[in-house]
C-alpha cells in the first residue's frame, strides 16, 4: 500500500511543480531518488528555461504492485496506466507544443524504493527509476 500511495503522490507532485513556476525542484525529493529524481529536475529545469508549463493533471487508472524485494535498499516493482489525455504543455504565448501525436494512455513499469525501510516502512518510499511497458494500453479514464 506504501508504494502504491508513493507512486500516487509522486504523479500529483511532479503535475504540480510542472504546472507552477513558483515551486522548487526540491518538492521533487520527496517523492523521487536516483536517477528519476536527476531526469524530472532536468526536464523540469529545461521546462522552465523555455518558458513552458503544465496545465491538466495525469490520470492514474490503474497502479499495480507487481512484486517486492526486501534486499537492501526495499524495492517494489509498481506498473502504472496512465492517461495524459487532459494534459497539455504550453509555451509563454499559451501555444501548445505537445506533439500531435503523442501517446495519451500507456504503462509504465516504476522503481519504488525505501533506502529506509528499518526505520520508516511506510515514509520512505520513492520512485528511483522507471522505463515504459510495450503492452496492450488499458482503457482511458
Amino acid at each position: 500500500e506504501a508504494a502504491s500511495a508513493a507512486v500516487r503522490q509522486f504523479f500529483a507532485t511532479v503535475d504540480l511543480v510542472r504546472q507552477d513556476v513558483e515551486l522548487p525542484a526540491t518538492d521533487l525529493d520527496g517523492v523521487a531518488s536516483s536517477t528519476e529524481l536527476l531526469a524530472q529536475k532536468n526536464l523540469l529545469k529545461n521546462q522552465r528555461k523555455g518558458g513552458l508549463h503544465q496545465v491538466g493533471d495525469t490520470k492514474l487508472i490503474a497502479v499495480h504492485v507487481e512484486s517486492i524485494s526486501l534486499d537492501n535498499p526495499v524495492t517494489a516493482l509498481v506498473d502504472v496506466c496512465w492517461d495524459v489525455s487532459s494534459v497539455d504543455v504550453l509555451d509563454g504565448d499559451g501555444k501548445s507544443v505537445v506533439a500531435p501525436d503523442r501517446k495519451n494512455v500507456g504503462w509504465t513499469r516504476l522503481t519504488v524504493t525505501n533506502a529506509t525501510w528499518e526505520t520508516a516502512p511506510a515514509d520512505g518510499w520513492r520512485v528511483s527509476g522507471g522505463s515504459d511497458l510495450d503492452k496492450e494500453p488499458c482503457a482511458a479514464s
